[in-house]
């Protein structure tokens, strides 16, 4: 499970919508006071960590086209949380490329080299999204229901003419077999760094979760809707989860 912070955090629990049925959603968000991550104009989205694991294969695309996908959801969602500041927001690949061109040593994997040479031409965060998502399988048991229809009988004289109508109640028996509930459960953290403390922790996060029982559909969708929604929730504008 992913943890925020021990520090203060502001929940709101909600129920949304993902796919074609309810699903519950809970978010978690804190900024740190001294940081004002609304004032951010050059930001670049760090190398996104995913583990997908739906249930066929076919539903989730190949890593190459995936991993574009995952950059350019968190990049534009950062485009859009910022967009008062006509703010740059590039990913981690593209600012390689810029660093590269610049003849600086471009190499993500060293944190603090890289943090450097990317405030050396201005950018001041570095976001990180961490994205999970699982199928859980819930076995539910025969259940057998009982319950009472009633059933209208006329009652009729010796010459056949309807005297009243009375209501007979029956009792009936539904067998329902055993059987097993998929479970589609996502799950994003973003948080915020600034670059000019490579080493230090993170300034603001959301924390989203969503579960829900799955009824089939395209599941990279929830993905999608998940970075976009726990980007508006960290940057304070209302979370909203549409339909794919």
């Amino acid at each position: 499970m992913f943890s925020i912070s021990k520090r203060f955090v502001l929940p709101l629990f909600i129920v949304l919508t993902a796919l074609l049925a309810p699903a519950l959603a809970g978010v978690e968000v804190w900024r740190d006071p001294g940081y004002d991550i609304f004032a951010l104009r050059k930001v670049f989205v760090l190398p996104i960590e995913a583990s997908l694991k739906a249930k066929q294969e076919s539903s989730v695309v190949p890593q190459s086209q995936r991993k574009s996908e995952l950059d350019g959801w968190a990049v534009s969602s950062l485009r859009e949380a910022l967009k008062k500041n006509k703010p740059i927001v590039k990913a981690s690949d593209a600012l390689i490329k810029d660093l590269t061109f610049l003849h600086k040593a471009a190499d993500p994997g060293d944190r603090e080299t890289f943090f450097r040479d990317a405030a050396e031409i201005s950018y001041q965060a570095a976001v990180e999204v961490t994205v999970t998502q699982k199928m859980d399988v819930k076995h539910v048991p025969e259940e057998i229901r009982t319950y009472t229809v009633y059933r209208d009988v006329e009652v009729r004289d010796k010459h056949g003419k309807v005297k009243e109508t009375i209501r007979i109640p029956e009792e009936k028996t539904e067998v329902i077999p055993a059987h097993d509930v998929e479970y589609l459960s996502t799950r994003c953290l973003v948080k915020v760094y600034d670059i000019a403390d490579p080493n230090g922790d993170h300034k603001a996060a959301a924390d989203y979760s969503i579960y829900r029982e799955y009824q089939g559909g395209p599941v990279m969708k929830v993905v999608e809707n998940i970075i976009r929604a726990s980007v508006r929730e960290l940057f304070g504008q209302t979370s909203q989860l549409t339909r794919p």
